[in-house]
C-alpha cells in the first residue's frame, strides 16, 4: 500500500513546478488529489489542468482558482470534499515570487506578494483546519516557505519577509489545530529549478552567488534542486512517517541554511 492509500488530498499551485511534483507522487501513493491552481495551463509546459490529472495514476480532479479569493478557496474544498468524502491533506504550495532591489519595490509589489503568499496561504488553513474540526478529520497541513524564511539574498528582502511569515504563521496554527489531531508543518525548499524562479536565475551573478551558498554544490552536476527532489519531504510531512511532527520547518537547501 502507499503512504496516502485512502487519503485525500489538496495541492495548491499544483499544476507546475513544485506542487506538480507533489501532486503526483501523492497520486501515485494512493491519494485522492484536488489540483488548484491560478493557471489554467502549467507554466512549465503548458499542459492543460484537466489533461494532468487525467494522467495521475489515481483519482484527481483540476480545479481553477486563486488561493487569496476566499470564495475560490471555499468552492474548491466543498468540491474536494463532495467528490472524494473528505480532505485529509492539505499542501499550501500557491505563491509568487519577486527578486527586486529595495528602490523598484512598489506599494503594488508589497500587496501582491504578502496577499498571496501569507494571505492566501491562511485563507486556505483556516478553511481547511475548519471544515477539518467539522468533520473530526485528523489532518495534516504543509505550508510551503523557502530557506529564504531563515537566510537572505540581494533582491529577496520582500519574498524573505512573506516566506519567514508563513514560517511564523505555522507555528501559531499548529498550535490551535493540534488539540484536534490536526498537524501543520512548513517545508522549506531552496533554490529550486522550476519556471517559477527561470529569469531571476539566469542571471550569472544570481547563479554564482547561489553556487556559492550551497555546501552540496560541489558534488552535483546540477547543483539546484529539482523540483522532483523536493516532493518526498512534502510526502513525509503529509504522512504518518511525521506523526509527531507540528509546527516544524523542514528545510531542504542543500545546506545553505547550515552556513
Amino acid at each position: 500500500m502507499g503512504k496516502l492509500e485512502n487519503r485525500v488530498a489538496l495541492v495548491t499551485g499544483g499544476l507546475s513546478g513544485i506542487g506538480r511534483h507533489i501532486a503526483s507522487l501523492f497520486s501515485e501513493q494512493g491519494a485522492a488529489v484536488a489540483v488548484m491552481d491560478i493557471r489554467e495551463e502549467s507554466r512549465d509546459d503548458g499542459m492543460p489542468g484537466r489533461v494532468f490529472v487525467d494522467g495521475l495514476p489515481g483519482n484527481a480532479f483540476f480545479q481553477c482558482g486563486d488561493i487569496s479569493d476566499p470564495d475560490d478557496v471555499e468552492r474548491t474544498i466543498d468540491a474536494t470534499v463532495d467528490r472524494f468524502g473528505d480532505l485529509d491533506i492539505v499542501i499550501n504550495n500557491a505563491g509568487v515570487a519577486l527578486f527586486k532591489s529595495l528602490d523598484e519595490i512598489t506599494v503594488e509589489d508589497l500587496d501582491r506578494v504578502l496577499r498571496v503568499n501569507v494571505g492566501g496561504t491562511f485563507i486556505t488553513c483556516q478553511r481547511a483546519i475548519r471544515r477539518m474540526k467539522a468533520r473530526g478529520t485528523a489532518g495534516a497541513i504543509v505550508n510551503v516557505s523557502s530557506n529564504f524564511a531563515f537566510v537572505a539574498a540581494p533582491e529577496a528582502s520582500l519574498y524573505c519577509a512573506s516566506k519567514g511569515a508563513v514560517v511564523a504563521m505555522t507555528k501559531g496554527l499548529a498550535l490551535e489545530a493540534a488539540p484536534f489531531g490536526i498537524r501543520v508543518n512548513a517545508l522549506c525548499p531552496g533554490a529550486t529549478a522550476t519556471e517559477f524562479n527561470k529569469s531571476h536565475r539566469a542571471r550569472p551573478d544570481i547563479l554564482a552567488d547561489w553556487r556559492s551558498k550551497t555546501p552540496l554544490a560541489s558534488s552535483r552536476s546540477q547543483f539546484l534542486a529539482d523540483a522532483q527532489e523536493i516532493a518526498p519531504a512534502a510526502l513525509f510531512l503529509a504522512s504518518d512517517d511525521s506523526i509527531y511532527m507540528t509546527g516544524s520547518s523542514l528545510v531542504v537547501d542543500g545546506g545553505w541554511n547550515a552556513q
